[in-house]
């Protein structure tokens, strides 16, 4: 059977195009993408407070539309079985802790991670913008308008600039400082929702987001979320893609017969012309946008990171040959190049598939379909980090939203619906104490009984183990007035080595 031909299609653009767009298409930006601030001054209100450092960079690894924590890595297996699923619970690595029965590769692995299972905040929304940017509360309005002047900017974009300050960017290295993986978060079944952008920072901090070239493998997929007739997913990448798919840069690579040096005179000439018009008609907007195309083409290797082909096939079998799978890889090859901040988004892909949101069908896509991949992608990641010496410098955040109702819906399958009151996060890498769960629920998993953990936590202690001391570090607001970095959080010392 033939593959749908408009899956994953993209107009090519050539090496032309790319720097006429300026590379505006390469940053994630939309048309008109003119930067606010210059990106070779730093804010005299911006005050960076730096901390001991431990890690030098993170992957985020998002589950969005977030797991059941019941049904995954805090069970509850002497509640009602209208509250604990059917599920069975298994021993893990860690003595006494228990994890559900679809994640045996998981449990083997949960001594190599710090497990919070006390995670909790308000907003029961998918509240995207608690857990990744500054926002401390979020309403359903609020998180379906990405437009909104109340959002702050995502964590990536914060962590850039703040880097900036440092001398560190995209213009000296050729590297990207901050990434997204596979694509912008929502691009398929609702753009207008918040996404991880720079906000009143200005949109040179937006993260840079590649393009995924590839197609569903798999005619017949895991269960859907329809309950009452349960159907199967045709071609939906997060069940499996064919082996020569990967994330591409058009435009990033010289063509044959074009050197460095010849480049970089067309550059020099490039330049010449541009400060002659600039006497005359004043600076062009996207010149700060060409120069960071122009590193990038000076520098290929992110372009070859990108290029998940070039890694052993036994690699790519290790994670999986599914979006999450291969997404997870190219991050861990985005970071030996020098991306610092890697976002991986286990998103939804259209009606039939909407990630970890498991209102509907619950049981058969948590059994069939989510709980296998992720017990494959996570400890292949873990390894693979590990084994390279990459985990040294490298945080690994494994976050969502939030949980689900400690209670099952009734349809087929059963479902679970949002709550916020009690989650889990997993955390692994530089500056963690690994073998450890921190934090308890009550019996039926509904709430915290123990070391009550919100997202703004989370994020100070990433800042904290970045660099930057999280309670005094500001950024500038849209009135150059000094802002911290989050509004409020706790270091979470237990979490550190």
């Amino acid at each position: 059977m033939s593959h749908p031909s408009h899956i994953f299609s993209q107009t090519r653009t050539d090496r032309r195009q790319f720097l006429k767009a300026g590379g505006a298409g390469l940053l994630g930006l939309g048309a008109g993408g003119v930067l606010s601030q210059p990106l070779d001054a730093a804010s005299t209100s911006t005050g960076v407070v730096p901390t001991e450092v431990r890690a030098k960079s993170v992957v985020i690894l998002y589950l969005y539309g977030a797991p059941s924590q019941m049904d995954t890595l805090d069970p509850k297996p002497n509640a009602p079985v209208e509250q604990r699923g059917e599920f069975d619970s298994i021993s893990t690595s860690l003595p006494g802790i228990a994890a559900c029965e679809h994640l045996p590769n998981v449990a083997r692995n949960l001594h190599h991670t710090a497990l919070i299972r006390s995670m909790t905040h308000s907003s029961n929304n998918h509240a995207v913008t608690v857990a990744l940017s500054g926002l401390s509360e979020s309403t359903p309005a609020l998180e379906g308008d990405g437009s909104s002047p109340l959002h702050q900017p995502y964590i990536g974009s914060v962590l850039e600039y703040l880097w900036m300050q440092q001398g560190i960017s995209m213009l000296s290295t050729g590297i990207p400082v901050n990434m997204v993986l596979p694509w912008a978060l929502n691009e398929k079944t609702g753009p207008g929702r918040w996404q991880h952008k720079a906000g009143w920072l200005g949109q040179a901090f937006n993260p840079v987001i590649p393009t995924f070239h590839g197609q569903g493998a798999l005619p017949v997929g895991s269960p859907s979320i329809a309950g009452s007739t349960p159907i199967l997913t045709r071609f939906d990448p997060w069940d499996g893609i064919t082996p020569e798919s990967a994330f591409r840069f058009q435009g990033v690579e010289l063509p044959e017969g074009v050197s460095g040096s010849r480049l970089s005179k067309r550059d020099d000439l490039l330049d010449s012309l541009r400060t002659q018009q600039a006497f005359r008609q004043g600076v062009l907007p996207y010149d700060d946008y060409r120069k960071l195309a122009m590193a990038m083409i000076a520098n290929p290797e992110v372009a070859r990171a990108l290029d998940v082909t070039r890694e052993p096939q036994a690699v790519r079998d290790r994670y999986g040959l599914t979006l999450f799978g291969q997404s997870a890889l190219t991050a861990r090859r985005l970071i030996e190049v020098g991306v610092k901040v890697v976002t991986v988004f286990w998103d939804t892909w259209t009606d039939n598939n909407a990630a970890w949101d498991t209102h509907h069908n619950h049981h058969p896509r948590l059994k069939d379909g989510l709980c296998p991949k992720f017990d494959q992608i996570l400890p292949a990641f873990l390894d693979d980090m590990e084994q390279r010496g990459l985990l040294e410098e490298t945080l690994v955040m494994v976050i969502s939203e939030h949980g689900r109702t400690p209670t099952l819906s009734n349809g087929p399958g059963g479902g679970r619906e949002h709550w916020a009151g009690a989650y889990w996060g997993m955390f692994f890498g530089a500056g963690i104490r690994t073998g450890q769960v921190i934090g308890k629920t009550d019996k039926q998993g509904g709430y915290p009984i123990s070391d009550h953990t919100n997202p703004k936590d989370v994020l100070a202690t990433m800042y904290h183990l970045l660099g930057f001391d999280p309670h005094l570090t500001t950024i500038p607001d849209q009135l150059s007035r000094p802002r911290h970095i989050i509004p409020h959080g706790h270091i979470i010392h237990e979490l550190l080595s």
